[in-house]
């Protein structure tokens, strides 16, 4: 049987890594933030991570773009949107995403799969802070967050919810931690961008509130008020509170441990034991 041992949320800010390298103002803060989140996820010590995400326009694009996806290629390179940052290989634990994949469509979620793919950002961002030797493989489960529809938030809790079931019923794994990457109020790029930056927060009260929900293992409050206004009001990014929703679906009601927030990005840091 694979337990959920614990859960990591965490962002992908895809100029941290550079800010860091030289030194920025927010360098030390970044550290000490990330640096949190992968000393906790070592004391998890992990077999596997079931890593949920957004791409962001790569592997998918509108001639193709499915709901749900899982990738069950052997490895996938990246970030291929960045190539100009460090460039990573990251093992995938393929036969359980297979596994898995199959037991969600047996489940009732028409969830795809990508046999061939490269990864983006939100996945090499983080794992560059958390786990910069990529020894751990991951399953990557894609959730669309950006073209609309949307998938409902209550679906996305359903799918992790489907995950951590399937999960208990395999064995290849012994200890696994759901990983969620993204903002939870965020525009990049478009009119609700602040006035010397090309993002902007559009919705900090969301940001709060989600804070408080996440404090409080509410996640079928969260669910409740994750609507498609809501999240459309959080920026061109908001969508991405969907992946946080799914690895609270597969941990199941706990409080987080760890939780941190950066105002001025509308994301936050956190780890679940």
């Amino acid at each position: 049987m694979t337990e959920v041992v614990g859960a990591i949320g965490v962002p992908h800010t895809p100029a941290f890594p550079v800010m860091v390298e030289n030194g920025a103002p927010l360098a030390g803060e970044l550290r000490q933030l990330y640096g949190e989140l992968a000393a906790r996820l070592d004391r998890l010590r992990p077999d596997v991570l079931i890593y949920f995400t957004s791409d962001h326009y790569n592997t998918f694009f509108e001639s193709s773009l499915p709901i749900f996806a899982i990738g069950v290629a052997e490895s996938a390179s990246g970030p291929a949107d960045y190539t100009e940052l460090a460039q990573y290989t990251v093992p995938i634990a393929s036969g359980l995403a297979q596994r898995l994949q199959d037991q969600l469509v047996r489940r009732g979620f028409d969830i795809g799969k990508s046999q061939e793919f490269q990864v983006d950002h939100p996945i090499t961002i983080p794992l560059h802070f958390l786990r910069p030797a990529m020894d751990i493989p991951i399953v990557p489960v894609f959730i669309n967050a950006f073209v609309r529809p949307l998938p409902t938030a209550a679906r996305c809790l359903a799918l992790g919810r489907a995950i951590g079931e399937a999960l208990r019923g395999d064995d290849e794994f012994a200890r696994a931690v759901a990983v969620a990457t993204g903002s939870f109020s965020l525009e990049v790029g478009g009119p609700r961008m602040n006035d010397t930056s090309h993002i902007g927060v559009p919705d900090p009260d969301w940001v709060a509130r989600i804070l408080e929900l996440l404090r409080s293992a509410d996640a079928e409050r969260l669910v409740a008020e994750a609507t498609e206004e809501r999240i459309e009001g959080a920026g061109n990014a908001g969508g991405e509170i969907l992946d946080w929703i799914a690895m609270l679906g597969a941990l199941g009601a706990r409080a987080p441990d760890y939780l941190e927030v950066q105002w001025d990005f509308g994301h936050a840091y956190a780890a679940w034991s």
